[in-house]
């Protein structure tokens, strides 16, 4: 199973994206934009895990989500992978605010040790992957995304209440995407 752990978007903020990633496709050079029900917040990738391991796994980001309470959280700006030169991957901004840093931080920790891996060691980056290229954008296509999304909001900022277990299945159109688990954070209802 190739799983990773995300945080979920409330409708408007998904239908703010997809509006402004229909405009930008339309006048920006190709790529492969992130369908609308794609679009989520990656927490930590894990990879392929062994399905003897899911129920430890369950069981640990229950109990990780539930040390933490909800926090809000709100998608704004935009950028690009690399930040500098052609770029292969386009994404929006979420803003890391005083709780998220240290929720994905024990997210991602005690997730990897539950299936045996090393926690990523690059800094986390939170952020909506908007679109990926086939071919790296120029730099003058991506500084226009980018200015246009500049001091924009993409919906209301909204309460983060449950971390999301994910299912992700290669296929040629891009990648599908599967709830397994729902954890609420603590105090959440």
């Amino acid at each position: 199973m190739r799983l990773f752990v995300a945080l979920d978007l409330p409708e408007p903020v998904r239908e703010a994206v997809a509006a402004f990633a229909r405009t930008e496709a339309a006048r920006s050079p190709r790529a492969r934009w992130v369908r609308p029900e794609g679009m989520h917040l990656t927490l930590a990738f894990l990879g392929e895990v062994a399905p003897a391991r899911l129920p430890f796994l369950i069981a640990t980001l229950a109990e990780v989500c539930a040390r933490h309470p909800p926090f809000p959280l709100r998608v704004e700006g935009a950028g690009a992978f690399p930040p500098r030169g052609p770029s292969r991957a386009l994404w929006l901004g979420c803003p890391a605010g005083a709780a998220l840093a240290p929720f994905q931080r024990a997210v991602a920790e005690q997730a990897a040790a539950a299936v045996g891996l090393t926690p990523e060691a690059r800094p986390f980056h939170p952020h909506l992957t908007l679109a990926r290229t086939p071919e790296p954008w120029r730099r003058d296509a991506v500084e226009r995304l980018v200015a246009a999304a500049a001091g924009r909001s993409f919906g209301e900022p909204f309460e983060v209440t449950e971390g999301v277990l994910m299912e992700s299945e290669l296929a040629p159109g891009g990648s599908r995407y599967r709830a397994l688990e729902r954890f609420a954070l603590g105090g959440a209802a």
